[in-house]
């Protein structure tokens, strides 16, 4: 048989197992049971302690499809709170590297996450032009958020066995690096219910000032769960903020442990807009190394920190 014989038929067979498998993923999409997967994504929210809305579910390019995603609070109060606001979400496989994929368009801009691998699973996630004064997260939270927002997290987390357990993947044992990048950041007022330590044990509600932080560069690198703060600061009129230290991930990130030195120097007439926080933030020690700046530490667990 002629080489360019041989090459049609190559040709030809690749070409019926494409077909054969685009059309076999096109079947999966179009008979999917999305009434069921929106009833159990409903379940799943209720168990957190939310309400999900979802306008429409059904097949998008190669993936499940949702649109019109609502995400509320859980609460019994008149009115209730208001829901954040997500265009769509899509889920899927990825081919190159083969794994699983989910984007979310919100805020404006669009955060994608890719995970793969077998035994040790690598997380991509890539957040691009988040504004934070869309997608009614105000309402939501509580707080006017304002600014810009870009993150790049890659991070490679090993599949552990805990007794007879099938093996999980391990964020205490993660490595990789997290980037932070926020422009003009900025709370513009609103309320919030946090626990100062000088003022009790018992969550304080704080009315908050509005609170520029300007623009924000973080990176952290990990490896296996120890995490190492490169770099971390801030700056704008009222506040210069820069942190410096450790982070160590468990298996459950609310129990991961920081380590950090938190160094800032407020412009005193902002300190003073800031009432009760102002007041706690006054009783920080001052810097041994510049006493124009203050110094905390922040430990304890991240789903419970503690700073002094």
């Amino acid at each position: 048989m002629a080489a360019s014989s041989k090459l049609k038929v190559v040709r030809r067979v690749f070409a019926y197992a494409g077909f054969f498998v685009v059309a076999l993923v096109a079947a999966f999409f179009l008979t999917f049971p999305y009434d069921a997967l929106k009833a159990r994504v409903r379940l799943e929210a209720d168990r957190a302690g939310f309400f999900a809305r979802i306008a429409s579910l059904g097949p998008g390019f190669f993936s499940v499809r949702a649109r019109g995603v609502e995400l509320s609070k859980k609460a019994e109060s008149d009115p209730p709170p208001e829901p954040l606001q997500f265009d769509a979400i899509s889920v899927g496989p990825t081919l190159v590297p083969p794994g699983l994929g989910v984007t979310v368009k919100v805020f404006g801009g669009t955060i994608a996450v890719r995970a793969s691998g077998l035994s040790t699973i690598r997380v991509r996630v890539d957040a691009e032009d988040l504004d934070l004064s869309k997608s009614n997260l105000k309402g939501f939270s509580g707080i006017d958020f304002a600014g810009t927002v870009e993150a790049h997290v890659d991070l490679s987390l090993p599949r552990v066995a805990v007794g007879a357990e099938p093996a999980q993947p391990d964020l205490g044992q993660a490595s990789g690096t997290i980037a932070l990048e926020a422009k003009q950041l900025a709370i513009n007022g609103g309320s919030l219910s946090m626990v100062i330590p000088q003022f009790g044990p018992e969550p304080t509600p704080l009315d908050l000032p509005k609170i520029v932080f300007g623009d924000v560069t973080g990176k952290l690198k990990f490896e296996k769960g120890a995490g190492t703060i490169e770099k971390f600061e801030a700056k704008s009129p009222d506040l210069e903020l820069q942190a410096t230290g450790t982070v160590k991930l468990a298996k459950r990130l609310e129990y991961s442990e920081p380590g950090v030195e938190v160094r800032f120097k407020p412009d005193p007439e902002f300190q003073k807009r800031l009432g009760l926080i102002g007041s706690a933030l006054s009783m920080v020690g001052p810097d041994p190394k510049d006493p124009a700046w203050r110094m905390g530490r922040l430990t304890g667990y991240l789903g419970r920190p503690n700073f002094r």
